[in-house]
């Protein structure tokens, strides 16, 4: 199997091994680029041109969720919510993609740090598989909390018990572990459980659930890391598309900071989430 690179850096061919569909409308793609495998870092994300016809016009943004640098491969999570990603849905291996990647800014893993708490949105869980191992592998404990809608949109649990974790899970109906948003969950553990030295969460997930983990650093003293989730068209700051507020700019700082560029982790105290 062979990776084919075109003149532009950053742009691969790159083969389909698998496509599994996980539950419902969810999907996890494993691609194989040596390069992309190498070179990712958890919180990055790639950018993939889902096939070259006019609809869908831009290239779909999706985190780099495992990846194995060793046999060349990394893999990608979504749901179906349009037609590029139900095109998505009925790609099959064997068949290429256009890759480009891996783009932007992902997650610091700090040497002092003693508890990673990694919490997820929905598919904000994403990025999370990649970071797990990178922080068992630095010697860091590590808690995971997932919530979704229902049991049906939940993705890697049975991956990270078998990393050896403790996972905390909520769902809004109840069809698994306790009923709520896990935000609240995890408000309350902060509340029973005194911490360990140096704890950072570490979050992806949809607007309102990243504003809650904004108060959650806040109120708690907590610091903590997040990977927005937005439309990323062309993944190196051309298009201008994606730009996100900062919190305080120090004299001759952007008011804006792009996401694509400058994240897409972001310190939860950095920046401002509008919607």
């Amino acid at each position: 199997m062979v990776e084919t690179f075109d003149s532009r850096a950053g742009f691969f061919e790159c083969p389909i091994l698998s496509v599994n569909n996980l539950s419902d409308a969810i999907y996890l793609m494993r691609l194989y680029s040596p390069t992309i495998a190498k070179n990712s870092y958890p919180g990055q994300f790639v950018n993939i041109k889902v096939n070259d016809e006019f609809i869908p016009l831009l290239r779909k943004p999706f985190s780099v969720c495992r990846r194995d640098a060793k046999n060349g491969w990394f893999e990608v999570l979504w749901k179906i919510v349009g037609k590029g990603t139900e095109v998505m849905s009925r790609l099959q291996s064997g068949e290429q993609v256009n890759v480009l990647g891996p783009l932007g800014h992902g997650f610091t893993i700090s040497k002092d740090l003693e508890l990673a708490i990694l919490i997820g949105g929905g598919l904000g869980v994403a990025p999370l598989p990649f970071l797990c191992v990178e922080l068992l592998k630095a010697g860091k404990k590590v808690e995971v909390f997932l919530g979704a809608k229902s049991a049906h949109e939940l993705a890697f649990v049975d991956e990270f018990l078998q990393m050896g974790v403790e996972v905390f899970i909520t769902t809004e109906d109840a069809s698994v572990g306790e009923q709520g948003l896990i935000t609240e969950l995890l408000i309350e553990r902060l509340k029973q459980k005194s911490r360990p030295g140096k704890v950072t969460f570490f979050s992806c997930g949809p607007t309102g659930f990243l504003n809650s983990m904004i108060r959650v650093s806040e109120n708690f003293n907590i610091a903590g890391q997040m990977a927005i989730e937005t439309m990323m068209g062309c993944g190196f700051g051309i298009c201008v598309g994606c730009p996100v507020r900062v919190r305080d700019p120090q004299p001759g700082e952007r008011l804006y900071k792009l996401t694509c560029v400058d994240g897409p982790v972001f310190d939860a105290r950095e920046v401002i989430l509008h919607g």
